[in-house]
């Protein structure tokens, strides 16, 4: 029988998940304290490392078909990007990836080979979708927005985000997955959580820098309680 590895990726992972939702941008977002023009540079930023993760996730259909029977089409998160930015009038032509973007991306390259890596990458991702429903939610109000104009990356599957996100859990727990395979999963889904905290940063800040710095404030029963700042504890997923 297999061994669940979604409550692994979930556990094993909460410090750095904790410290991710304080960073700046991320924070700025959760409280709705982000200038409308400081959202669409993010959303912008965020385009240029999508566009090599959807690429990237696209392979792993064809290198590992029981990886690719979870991936569906509207994973793909270009299309929501181009939408929110296209809305916010920002022309997609003249960004460039700020450090930590490349970083990003750089990491995406360098184990383009790896598809359970990347499965881990996109992993939190789809997961991220949980909380950022709320957060979407919150600058739909600061910023005025009458629909989901603006905000389709942040909640791309609505009503249907709770039921997807369990059937692509349920899913990954049923895989028969060889230990290395698992390792190899969890490696993407912790790179992609520090990863994600170093795009607030020029200068790349280790796991192990953040963890001295944060450790001391880092609150494991809040997060099993909560799971995440900005999700009420009635849904945590």
């Amino acid at each position: 029988m297999p061994i669940e590895l979604t409550p692994r990726l979930k556990n094993d992972n909460w410090d750095l998940h904790q410290i991710a939702e304080r960073g700046p941008t991320p924070g700025a977002m959760i409280k709705g304290t982000m200038p409308r023009d400081g959202y669409a540079d993010a959303l912008a930023q965020t385009l240029l490392l999508n566009r090599t993760l959807d690429e990237a996730v696209a392979r792993i259909c064809d290198t590992r078909p029981d990886l690719g029977a979870l991936i569906k089409p509207d994973q793909a998160f270009v299309p929501y990007l181009v939408a929110d930015l296209e809305f916010l009038g920002v022309d997609t032509s003249t960004i460039s990836a700020a450090p930590g973007t490349q970083r990003y991306i750089d990491a995406i390259e360098s184990n383009a080979n790896d598809p359970c890596y990347l499965f881990g990458l996109h992993y939190v991702r789809l997961g991220a979708c949980n909380g950022n429903r709320f957060v979407a939610r919150k600058l739909r109000s600061v910023y005025g927005f009458t629909d989901a104009q603006g905000t389709r990356y942040l909640d791309p599957f609505g009503e249907k985000q709770r039921s997807e996100w369990n059937a692509f859990k349920t899913g990954i727990d049923a895989l028969d997955l060889t230990q290395d395979d698992q390792d190899r999963i969890f490696a993407g889904t912790r790179d992609a959580y520090l990863l994600t905290i170093n795009l607030d940063h020029d200068e790349f800040q280790s796991a192990e820098a953040l963890l001295e710095t944060h450790g001391k404030t880092l609150d494991k029963k809040a997060f099993e309680e909560g799971h995440s700042v900005h999700v009420p504890a009635s849904e945590t997923l």
